[in-house]
């Protein structure tokens, strides 16, 4: 079988992997960002969201408490989404959150026990 490249699979091509470099370069920069400028806090997975649909994507729902005193709860929405639940309600997660606008935070550790 012989592939024969016509212009529309080319482009076809070039512009998938123009997303899949913005999106790793995207990354790459809030995980610098949160490196250099992030808060450590200690969470709590309250909760797993399912969100059903054509692929089941399971994320955390983290409740922790910023360096002034305000208590976030929200949904994890960076890093891998599984079909089962990674850390079961109650499992103690560090976070790393940006001081400025918590919500945006990265899990760096878990209870061993459940990684």
């Amino acid at each position: 079988m012989i592939f024969v490249f016509n212009p529309f699979t080319i482009l076809i091509f070039i512009a998938v992997a123009a997303m899949l470099l913005f999106t790793l370069y995207n990354t790459k920069e809030r995980d610098d960002r949160l490196q250099t400028n992030g808060v450590r806090a200690r969470g709590v997975i309250v909760q797993n969201k399912i969100k059903w649909g054509s692929t089941t994507v399971v994320r955390p729902i983290i409740r922790f408490e910023t360096q002034d005193g305000r208590t976030i709860e929200a949904l994890h929405e960076h890093g891998v989404a599984l079909a089962v639940p990674r850390y079961p309600e109650g499992t103690t997660v560090t976070v790393l959150y940006d001081p400025v606008n918590p919500r945006d935070f990265s899990i760096i550790a878990a209870d061993r026990q459940y990684i």
